[in-house]
């Protein structure tokens, strides 16, 4: 039995349970003595006759009208719905149930407004029922949706941090290795740099988020350890202004930094550059870099609200 096959078996005996609950309820109350009997749910069976098809034609109209927001033409229709089942009403007490049980007689207990009062009752209790479920449903499939959307994105970053990490880490021992053969006094102060750095990319970045000060600092860092490997022509202006910290996805801005000293900094061009603009406000965050591509891959401007 697959899944939709259950759920509509679910779903009728939900509404036969419904209705044998009101039937049996209605019954208690049209009793003609202290307890209800045979004939008083017989004629709770004809009093529900009526409403069952004004209930079932209202979830047809809140289908094709409600949910699509025609509020008006729904209320005519309710209107029309409410009309026909007060005259079937009346039918089955006045001609059906002579036809179908001759043996007994039976009139209706209600005028044509206690009728309408109640009918109405009931479209309101099975439309709020039948709208909540659904709200409920669709809240269901978009939850399902942001945590499938939220897996994907998870994965890409995942994979996304196992690329960086080996490109990172070679490339900063060149680094290290250049100022070895160098003997320069700077390299302790490089070291201790480069494991800071590490530290971020292989442990912090494993988190959801991070905060955007911290992101800064990373840059700032990796600019400084890359300044140990690029020609004194090269060109690089790094701006930021963090007015108010926020989170983000962590090694979203190294990954594009990274790719500017890939296809920029280490071409064999003139006047080699890359320019950096990190913003954070209330409005958002605005992440600019430039470097010295043609026009056609030149910029990236990213914002994030």
């Amino acid at each position: 039995m697959n899944r939709l096959t259950k759920k509509n078996i679910s779903r009728v005996c939900q509404h036969t349970m419904f209705w044998i609950i009101s039937i049996g309820v209605f019954a208690f109350i049209f009793r003609l003595s202290e307890t209800a009997n045979k004939l008083d749910v017989i004629y709770s069976l004809l009093f529900h006759f009526s409403i069952i098809l004004a209930v079932y034609g209202n979830f047809w109209g809140l289908k094709r009208w409600f949910v699509q927001e025609k509020y008006l033409t729904y209320a005519m229709f309710t209107l029309i719905n409410i009309a026909l089942t007060l005259t079937l009403n009346q039918y089955t007490f006045n001609v059906l149930v002579d036809v179908i049980l001759p043996d007994y007689y039976f009139v209706s207990q209600f005028n044509n407004i206690e009728t309408a009062i109640i009918t109405l009752g009931f479209l309101t209790i099975t439309s709020t029922i039948k709208l909540s479920k659904s709200w409920f449903t669709l809240q269901a499939i978009r939850q399902q949706t942001v945590e499938k959307e939220k897996e994907k994105i998870d994965s890409e970053l995942q994979s996304l941090r196992a690329e960086i990490n080996p490109h990172f880490l070679f490339n900063s021992l060149n680094v290290l290795y250049s100022l070895i053969l160098k003997n320069a006094p700077s390299t302790p102060e490089v070291l201790l740099e480069l494991s800071d750095i590490l530290r971020y990319v292989i442990y912090d970045s494993t988190q959801d988020k991070v905060w955007i000060s911290s992101e800064v600092l990373l840059l700032e860092k990796y600019l400084h350890l890359q300044s140990y490997r690029i020609e004194e022509e090269a060109i690089i202006n790094f701006r930021s202004e963090v007015l108010q910290d926020a989170e983000v996805a962590p090694l979203i801005f190294l990954t594009l930094l990274e790719n500017s000293f890939k296809h920029g900094i280490k071409n064999d061009i003139a006047q080699v550059f890359i320019d950096i603009n990190i913003q954070s406000d209330q409005e958002g965050i605005l992440f600019e870099i430039e470097n010295n591509k043609p026009p056609t891959q030149q910029k990236f401007d990213q914002k994030a609200g």
